[in-house]
């Protein structure tokens, strides 16, 4: 294990990063006037103002508030908490299995799981099936089998501030069903996805209080007795179930992989891997709405509200289009953050045919209305044209095919994941790496970091 490390503190007055206030910051102050290398305040230049804040801060630093960055791994039992100043373990869970994707955080030191159910009936790449809660003190409160002959949860889940779960399920089709919903060539079954929403009611007992269907939201241009047929153009809400190809082991087709909840907008955001898209949905809906183009806040029911990175795939675009080769990690940046409510994403780069491949974290500012609706002009693919930050370039950093991505952080960085060469760094909005850390032999799909704020963690 390799680690480079840089402490995490509210102290600017600190000049030499002592944790303490006193002469050999005043000596910098000194050193420094009406230059840069002194500046507290922010404004540029080393002034009266920087004096008067090393003489207000004079003394130790205050304590800094615990920080942690959890570390799931999808090829051993164990999620494991790491003190982001010093590295060292403060806590540890261990689950069932092996890890489906990320463990998070709740705001009362609560954990949330998602794990490996070996019984499950869909044994995709990324299966879960099983969510394990533990209590703040470590124990296991809820072992919740997300996991039937009809659905199955795999990859991400979003643990909501009303005490629910969000999670992504395979939802299984037959051939015949398939091909009647428009699919042609089917030779098997094909999964769909949908969207749970669970509440847990005991100890290994859950009811769903909210569902959404992708097989509610097709579009095809195929065959005109069919069903959902329509001009695939005009339809940029629905998904055209001739997309993409099939797992030629089971069935999986649009293969989420990442789900994320903004409880200020009410709506979801995912990554489709297949696809090479993000997708927006309206959870503000009920489930009866959901399965239908109207209803909910912004009107339009279960449809998609917003989609970007491959406008090839409601034919408004072609393929130099593209912007996602691969794409994990859809998450919406947190309030009180520069870019709230932008969509941060992990785009792979698995270019075909490359030769020497890179990958490329990107910032996705969404254009809304007054009414904070995503408007699309007739014949349009969904603005931006580009992300509005990026970083990555060749040569930079390289995750390959599987998994990986990143997570806004509190102090305005993003840390990134590289899955399969268990490789963590964070940069800086210029893209700079001030911290990094390599954990040989471990598949890590992401790593949050979480703060505690007045009793409260809070994180990605």
């Amino acid at each position: 294990m390799a680690v480079v490390a840089v402490a995490h503190g509210d102290c600017p007055a600190d000049l030499t990063g002592d944790l303490v206030v006193d002469g050999s910051d005043l000596g910098q102050i000194l050193s420094n006037w009406d230059g840069p290398g002194g500046d507290i305040t922010g404004d540029g230049t080393t002034s009266g103002a920087d004096l008067s804040a090393i003489l207000g801060a004079w003394g130790a630093c205050p304590a800094p508030d615990p920080e942690w960055y959890l570390i799931t791994t999808t090829n051993g039992t164990v999620t494991t908490a790491y003190d982001a100043t010093t590295n060292a373990v403060v806590n540890t869970w261990t689950g069932a299995a092996g890890g489906a994707s990320v463990g998070y955080l709740r705001a009362d030191g609560s954990m949330v799981r998602p794990t490996i159910h070996v019984g499950g009936a869909y044994p995709g790449a990324a299966r879960g099936g099983r969510i394990q809660v533990f209590n703040p003190l470590g124990a296991i409160s809820n072992d919740l089998i997300v996991s039937t002959s009809a659905y199955q949860q795999h990859h991400d889940i979003r643990p909501m501030p009303n005490g629910n779960i969000l999670c992504i399920v395979w939802e299984g089709h037959t051939q015949a069903q398939g091909t009647a919903a428009g699919r042609l060539n089917l030779t098997g079954a094909i999964w769909s996805e949908s969207v749970l929403e669970i509440q847990p009611t005991g100890a290994s007992t859950f009811t769903i209080v909210w569902r959404w269907n992708l097989w509610d939201h097709l579009v095809q241009d195929a065959n005109a007795s069919g069903a959902n047929y329509g001009v695939v153009a005009q339809h940029p809400e629905l998904v055209d179930i001739n997309l993409g190809t099939i797992a030629p082991s089971g069935g999986d087709w649009v293969h989420m992989n990442s789900i994320d909840y903004n409880p200020t907008r009410d709506e979801i955001v995912m990554s489709s891997r297949t696809l090479n898209e993000i997708f927006v949905i309206d959870h503000s809906t009920t489930t009866a709405q959901s399965a239908t183009h109207s209803g909910g806040a912004r009107g339009k029911g279960g449809d998609l509200i917003y989609r970007w990175g491959n406008a090839a795939n409601y034919d408004r675009g072609t393929v130099s289009d593209k912007k996602f080769d691969v794409v994990h990690s859809a998450t919406w940046i947190r309030d009180g953050l520069p870019g709230a409510g932008n969509i941060l994403a992990f785009n792979n780069g698995d270019r075909p045919g490359a030769a020497s491949d890179y990958s490329t974290v990107m910032e996705v500012t969404p254009v809304r209305d007054a009414a904070g609706n995503y408007p699309i002009d007739a014949g349009a693919a969904f603005a931006p044209t580009n992300p509005s930050w990026a970083c990555g370039s060749p040569g930079q950093f390289y995750g390959g095919q599987t998994q990986c991505g990143a997570f806004r952080t509190l102090d305005n960085t993003t840390i990134v994941t590289l899955t399969n060469s268990g490789n963590i760094f964070e940069v800086n909005s210029a893209g700079t790496t001030i911290w990094s850390r390599t954990n040989a032999g471990t598949n890590i799909a992401r790593v949050p970091r979480y703060r505690q704020v007045n009793g409260s963690w809070i994180g990605p």
